[in-house]
């Protein structure tokens, strides 16, 4: 059995590895050489490490840049394809939704005029789709493309 095996070889271990650190300038945490006189209001930040504590310095919030977007396109005028996918989608969702709430013992050809316009919107859409996708982005791009 060896001395670190006892008791009293763990205790003295202990205060052989306590005396090194003595002789390297450490000093335990609650030793009266560092604890700061008590205050009546202690501050709770200033008992954080160093890495923890919040910065005093300018914070990023306190920048006055602001993030100006560019002004939108205009809708494109001429694009009949543009304007039928938007009436086709919007009008024809509305009227079905008018339907379902407002007249649903409506005849059924209008439930099938109103359904007619709302796929033909989708069918719109998916043809205004590029052919291909584009992997090389233009440097201008910055951010979803719509």
């Amino acid at each position: 059995m060896t001395t670190a095996d006892s008791p009293n070889g763990e205790d003295a271990e202990f205060d052989a590895i306590v005396a090194r650190l003595h002789e390297d300038g450490w000093t335990p945490p609650d030793s009266p050489e560092q604890t700061p006189p008590e205050d009546p209001a202690p501050d709770p930040v200033a008992a954080l490490p160093s890495q923890w504590r919040i910065p005093t310095g300018e914070s990023i919030l306190d920048q006055e840049d602001e993030f100006v977007p560019d002004a939108p396109r205009p809708l494109p005028s001429g694009d009949l394809g543009f304007w039928g996918a938007l009436a086709g989608l919007g009008g024809g969702m509305g009227w079905l939704l008018y339907l379902f709430f407002f007249d649903r013992y409506a005849r059924p050809l209008w439930w099938a005029l109103a359904v007619i316009v709302t796929l033909t919107g989708l069918v719109l859409v998916f043809l205004r789709q590029p052919e291909s996708r584009r992997d090389d982005w233009d440097d201008d791009v910055d951010g979803a493309v719509l």
